[in-house]
Order: structure tokens, then C-alpha cells, then sequence
């Protein structure tokens, strides 16, 4: 066998010849000297390929297999397990049937660059619980569901910010531990920056189980109850959306896709104001907030919906008229919708119409909005201090305009122009108020939030003409209801929509419905929720 030191003599040996040639060559026939550099290119390749040959054969001649590691980085993965979910119906919620178990997991994979051999990361681990419809049925120290967290080696977490750890014994006397998240909603964080290192490669799994408590007790108030979540595990904190960054997010790109409208230059008859608008039939558009309440299920009272994003704001409209108990029977209350006789064939809420309060738009008869008492009294002290300071604190304070405009400029407008006489350019003349903009909480909807509330086909009727479209309008209630635009050509008329959908102008001295409606602060949170009215968003 010709070893590797012969083999490099020799080829020292034919590299010498070569070489002698060439510079006899180059004498007698002047050749260039780059003839010289790839000879000895050639060789040199020859040479350290020949080499890496014989450096191959290892052992009693057998071949093996070179393999380059190019790991030069750590490298941190992630892997996931289904969701959870819990549904109580008759069969799995009687007696003796014991508990409920939903169980999932989240993996952690960390392997080391093969330089230092050696890696160090953080990752963090949250619950986001997207639906939970549980109570407590005895009370709150007699949790109804319980999350337990036990890493790979079964190791129990018995220890987390934010949630409480507690120890109780189901109806066939088992004993039961984990944390309590009867009532939790939206993202819970498990770990926060959590470190994984290793010299080689490392996984870190995590068991989550849920478990609804079947005690030996009445909890009927649980029957069709439901709960759902997932994990997320990722490298960076998790990013809690605004509620107006959720909004967004829903818009895909393509024009109607989720009920959003996105009101660039581009959308035809549309706003132009870059806000993001939903538009379409009611039961079509999922735009539920639960405002004011952390009840679950959202009291229908309680039930608000997005007109949209606007101005980088959510703006929200109550969705079933306002009651007395809620705005009061002082400033500009005169009685309820069943006093008034109010025609009930369209109208679409669920509320008694003695329900539902009846308020004038200002009883003084001038369509001054600053004299007004619905504005001053009833809207922005009564509403207010009903919802609490808690709620109050979520709403914006909002610059109104409250110039109106023209029959002929809103009226017998399509909404795009309608948009642009009540709010770029709203009329001052014939007003008492030398201002045409109003600053406050709490206002009433625009003329043309109605209008652009409709799916886009609407958008080239007039707005006296909308009763032809309400069937695509989800903002439409079927009651007569105020807003908040005034009716520049005459000092004491007001914008409404009447019973069959159309806007007209009224005195402001009738009474009728009125819709609270109003700006989020921008740092309102989404938590949970898909929008439908069974499963409204909650926000923070």
C-alpha cells in the first residue's frame, strides 16, 4: 500500500517537472506567466484533494463518512400541543361522573452552536383562555376549575403571579390541586422570561391540565357552560393587542372580508379617512364588545358594538337603546317608549318598551348641542356615574362636531358626502353656538356612521332613502333614535333615524331613542372573544 508521505514525494517529484518545463517553455516561447499561477493552482488542488482522500481512510481501511457541522448559532424551537377545551352538558355533568380533564403541552427546544458548545436563552409561556363561560356555584373559595402545570419529570409549578393555588376534594373524594381560574379570561402568563441552557441539546416540556370540579353539590348554574384555550409559547414577551390593533388585524387586505371596510382614497364612495369601518347585515357582522360588566355571560345590557377604528380609536355605539335607569329621568327625559306609543314592528332589541327611555334632543328647542341636556346631564354625568369610575376611565374624551349641516348636504346625501358636510366641513350658520365641535365623553352617532353601517352596495343611496337597505345595515334597531347632527337650515331641527330606517329631520323638542356612543382610550386591550353577540369581545 503506498502511503501518504510516498505519494506526496512523488507528486513533489512531477510538480518539480512541471515546473522545470515550464520555465524552458517560457523562455523559448515567451509564454504568459498566468500560465505558471494555474499550473500551480492545479497542482495545489490536486494535491489537497488527494489528501483529503487518505485522511478518510481510518481504522483497518474501512470508509466512514466526513460531515461538516455548520451549527454556528444555538437554535431555539417550539412545539405545541391541541387546544383545551371543556363543555358541561347533562350526560357528563351528573352525579358520580366524576370530573371533566383537558389536558395539553408545550415544548422548549434548545440546542448549542458546536463552537462554544454552550447556549443560554429565555422564552416565555402563557394560557390564553379564549372562551370561559364558568361561574362559581358555591362561592369563590370553592374553585370549579383548576389548572395544573407539571414539567417533564412530573414535577408540580405551585407558584405563579396572579393566580392562587388551592387544594380541594371533588364528589368521590378525591383530592384535587392546581390554580384557580374559574372565571379567568383572555392571557394568563405562566412563565416570564423563563432561562433553558445546555452543552448540547435540552427540551423542557410543560403538562398543562384543566379540570372542572364535580362536587357533591348544586352546580347546575355550570350546565352548558363552556371553556377554552391554548397554549403559546414563544422567545418574546407576548404582545397584549390593543383592542384597536385587533380590529385591524381582522382586515385581510381584501375589502369586506370579516366586515371591514378599510376607508382608504381607493374604497369607492367610502370616507377616505383611512379608518377601518364594519358594514353589512347584522347577524353577518361580529363587531359585540362587553362594556361596563365582567359577568359571563355579557349581560345584554351590557352589549356594545365597534362602528369602527377612527382616528386610531375604536368607537363604540350601545347596542340596544338606553333605559332611564341608565341615563336618568332628569335633564332631557320625558318618558318611556311604551308612553310614546312607539311603533314596535321593525324594532329589533329585546327590551320591554317600558324599557327604554325616551329623552329630547334639547327641550330648550334650539339645536344648540352645548345647552343640551341629554348632553350634559343625561349623557355626560348621569351615564358616567352609572358605569363607575372604572369604566368611565376606558373612555376617551372626544372633540364632537357638532356644526351639522344642510337638508340638501346630509339628508338627500350619499354617506360619503354626508361624511364630508358633518365632519370636515360642518356648518356653523344659523346657531346660537359659536363653536361647531363639542368636548366630551359621550356623544350620539353621526348621520354618516349610520350610513357607512351598511354593506357598500347602500353607499349610493341617499341617506333619506335608507329604509331600502336596513336588511344590510347591522347599526339599524328599528326605532326612532337621535344623533348627534344638527340640522343647519333650521335652528331647531335635528337628524334622526326613524322606525323604518330612513333619516329625516325632526324638533328637537320631540322625544325618541337615543344609543350612548363614544371613543376608547388607545389603550384599551383586547382580551377575548370572536365579536359574536354570544361571545362578545372583552377588553382589559
Amino acid at each position: 500500500m503506498i502511503t501518504i508521505c510516498v505519494l506526496r514525494d512523488i507528486i513533489k517529484k512531477i510538480v518539480y517537472k512541471i515546473f522545470q518545463k515550464v520555465i524552458v517553455d517560457m523562455e523559448k516561447q515567451k509564454t504568459k506567466i498566468i500560465s505558471i499561477a494555474a499550473i500551480i493552482a492545479l497542482v495545489i488542488t490536486l494535491v489537497a484533494a488527494t489528501y483529503a482522500y487518505f485522511v478518510a481512510q481510518t481504522g483497518e481501511g474501512s470508509q466512514t463518512d466526513i460531515k461538516i457541522n455548520a451549527n454556528t448559532v444555538d437554535t431555539l424551537s417550539f412545539e405545541t400541543d391541541s387546544a383545551i377545551s371543556l363543555s358541561i352538558d347533562q350526560e357528563n355533568f351528573a352525579n358520580n361522573t366524576g370530573n371533566q380533564v383537558g389536558s395539553t403541552f408545550a415544548k422548549a427546544i434548545l440546542t448549542a452552536n458546536n463552537k462554544t458548545n454552550t447556549a443560554t436563552e429565555h422564552y416565555y409561556l402563557y394560557l390564553n383562555i379564549n372562551n370561559n363561560t364558568f361561574t362559581y356555584t358555591q362561592n369563590e373559595n370553592t374553585p370549579e376549575i383548576l389548572l395544573t402545570i407539571k414539567d417533564g419529570s412530573n414535577n408540580e409549578i405551585t407558584s405563579i403571579d396572579g393566580l392562587t393555588y388551592k387544594t380541594v376534594t371533588d364528589g368521590k373524594g378525591a383530592t384535587v390541586k392546581g390554580f384557580d381560574i374559574t372565571t379567568k379570561t383572555g392571557l394568563v402568563s405562566l412563565f416570564n422570561n423563563r432561562e433553558i441552557t445546555t452543552t448540547s441539546t435540552k427540551t423542557e416540556q410543560w403538562n398543562i391540565t384543566v379540570t372542572f370540579i364535580n362536587y357533591n353539590a348544586d352546580q347546575s348554574a355550570n350546565a352548558g357552560k363552556s371553556f377554552s384555550a391554548k397554549l403559546i409559547i414563544q422567545k418574546d414577551e407576548y404582545k397584549i393587542p390593543t383592542l384597536a390593533e385587533y380590529v385591524i388585524s381582522q382586515y385581510t387586505g381584501t375589502q369586506g372580508e370579516n366586515s371591514i371596510y378599510y376607508h382608504d382614497s381607493t374604497l369607492a364612495n367610502g370616507a377616505g379617512d383611512n379608518s377601518y369601518r364594519y358594514a353589512g347585515p347584522s347577524d353577518s357582522v361580529n363587531n359585540f364588545v362587553c362594556f361596563g360588566s365582567t359577568a359571563t355571560p355579557c349581560p345584554t345590557d351590557n352589549l356594545y358594538r365597534i362602528i369602527g377604528v377612527i382616528d386610531d380609536k375604536v368607537k363604540l355605539i350601545k347596542y340596544d337603546y338606553a333605559s332611564s335607569i341608565l341615563l336618568g329621568t332628569d335633564g332631557d327625559y320625558s318618558q318611556n317608549a311604551e308612553e310614546a306609543e312607539m311603533p314596535t314592528d321593525y324594532y329589533k332589541g329585546t327590551k320591554e318598551m317600558s324599557e327604554i327611555g325616551f329623552y329630547y334632543w334639547n327641550y330648550k328647542a334650539t339645536n344648540t348641542w352645548s345647552t343640551s341636556l341629554l348632553n350634559k346631564t343625561n349623557l355626560n354625568t348621569n351615564y358616567i356615574n352609572y358605569i363607575g369610575e372604572e369604566w368611565a376611565n376606558k373612555i376617551a374624551m372626544t372633540t364632537w362636531k357638532v356644526g351639522g349641516n344642510t337638508w340638501a348636504n346630509i339628508g338627500s346625501a350619499i354617506p360619503s358626502v354626508a361624511y364630508q358636510n358633518e365632519i370636515t366641513n360642518p356648518d356653523a350658520t344659523n346657531s346660537t353656538d359659536n363653536a361647531t365641535e363639542y368636548q366630551a365623553k359621550i356623544g350620539l352617532m353621526y348621520v354618516s356612521d349610520y350610513g357607512f353601517a351598511a354593506s357598500p352596495s347602500a353607499w349610493t343611496e341617499i341617506m333619506n332613502n335608507y329604509e331600502n337597505v336596513t336588511s344590510n345595515n347591522w347599526m339599524f334597531m328599528g326605532a326612532w333614535e337621535w344623533t348627534i347632527s344638527r340640522n343647519a337650515g333650521n335652528s331647531g331641527d335635528a337628524f334622526i333615524v326613524n322606525v323604518g330606517g330612513s333619516v329625516v329631520i325632526i324638533s328637537v323638542s320631540n322625544c325618541i331613542a337615543v344609543r350612548p356612543s363614544f371613543n376608547l382610550e388607545s389603550s384599551v386591550n383586547y382580551v377575548s372573544g370572536s365579536g359574536s353577540m354570544s361571545d362578545p369581545i372583552v377588553i382589559n
